[in-house]
């Protein structure tokens, strides 16, 4: 059996890197064994992967990058391993492939997830940008193959020349299109249980971070409650500014209207209660919560930061962030009506499970 060293992952929960990695490891672990590389061993994680037969190692973070080639060097050198595959959101993330084409690993895959650094600090996120502009004139030099999970995050990562070349492939961020699918019965069953009767809902679902832009989204609704007071907004997922928002809602004076929900398991329960879902991301490598409110028939409006690849029913549209708070609010509010199933454009089938499984065995195949 071939061996793959995967990396990085935190608790399999904490995002979509994480899911995506265990969605690999269920789909190739009868071909090919994975382990994975970690900052801090989650003890049910690691419970989790032993069916699996993956191992987690953990690694010194980027705060001490010597000691992490160091590290990741002795694991390669000590595994035995076929190829090494790096799921990263910034060049910055260089160490590891550095230390893998050093220990002479023959596959040296590269994955880009996103399309900009996600720092609080504006000040810290120019300094990274501009880390990560340095690094990204390298990096590729360490891989035999290159992944994005949008030509966009691809563009981020690396040189033009290599994206548009045949060593670069788009591994789409799939999901079960069926699971989402739209039931009337689930809509008011959930908006029976939030108590949420015949309001407009409006709803969003993610991390609580700089990326998705949270302030902006309760501009955009206290624009919305001006015209219908009745509204009320979801919100699912925690984060680092999950205390900020709330305050933030607290000084608006929306604590009636805006839901906080926290991180939810069930969260394609919630899109069926909603009426309308907001994405006003800053950047994106490709969002997986746009690809599920999609396939659960929502009008979806999103950030024009966010590439239109991500356009899988002809209810998508892509606003400026320039554009500003109150025009927002009337383009959501423009599209009130009965909700109904959703009607998929062709490139759809390309972000189905079915497809994403065969470029993942792909994938393992070819190492």
């Amino acid at each position: 059996m071939k061996k793959m060293l995967a990396g990085f992952i935190m608790d399999g929960k904490s995002g979509g890197i994480d899911r995506y990695l265990l969605n690999f490891i269920e789909t190739v672990h009868e071909q090919t064994r994975v382990d994975l590389l970690t900052n801090e061993i989650d003890p049910d994680l690691e419970k989790q992967l032993e069916k699996y037969h993956t191992r987690l190692f953990a690694i010194a973070n980027l705060k001490h990058p010597l000691s992490q080639y160091r590290q990741v060097r002795k694991i390669l050198r000590e595994g035995g391993y076929d190829a090494v595959y790096l799921n990263i959101s910034t060049a910055i993330d260089c160490i590891a492939a550095i230390a893998s084409k050093h220990e002479k690993i023959p596959v040296r895959i590269l994955h880009s997830h996103s399309s900009g650094n996600d720092c609080e600090s504006g000040l810290k996120r120019n300094l990274f940008n501009f880390i990560h502009k340095i690094c990204r004139c390298f990096l590729y030099r360490y891989a035999t193959k290159y992944c994005g999970c949008s030509v966009r995050a691809g563009e981020w990562m690396f040189p033009e020349k290599i994206v548009r070349s045949g060593r670069f492939e788009v591994i789409f961020n799939a999901v079960d299109r069926e699971k989402y699918r739209y039931d009337e019965a689930v809509r008011q069953e959930v908006r029976g249980e939030l108590g949420l009767g015949g309001h407009f809902v409006v709803g969003h679902a993610g991390n609580f971070c700089y990326q998705k832009n949270h302030f902006f989204l309760l501009d955009v609704f206290e624009e919305i409650c001006k015209k219908q007071p009745d509204a009320v907004l979801l919100l699912a997922g925690d984060g680092v500014r999950f205390e900020a928002v709330k305050e933030k809602v607290r000084e608006k004076g929306l604590e009636s209207s805006v839901r906080m929900l926290g991180r939810r398991p069930d969260v394609g329960r919630l899109y069926q209660a909603m009426d309308v879902f907001v994405l006003p991301s800053n950047f994106e490598g490709l969002p997986i919560a746009g690809i599920e409110a999609q396939s659960a028939g929502l009008p979806c409006f999103m950030s024009s930061r966010i590439t239109e690849e991500s356009r899988i029913t002809e209810n998508c549209r892509f606003l400026p962030l320039e554009t500003g708070a109150e025009e927002w609010a009337q383009e959501i509010l423009g599209v009130q009506g009965e909700r109904k199933a959703a009607v998929f454009l062709k490139n759809a089938d390309d972000y189905d499970l079915a497809s994403q499984k065969r470029q993942l065995l792909s994938l393992a195949e070819n190492i």
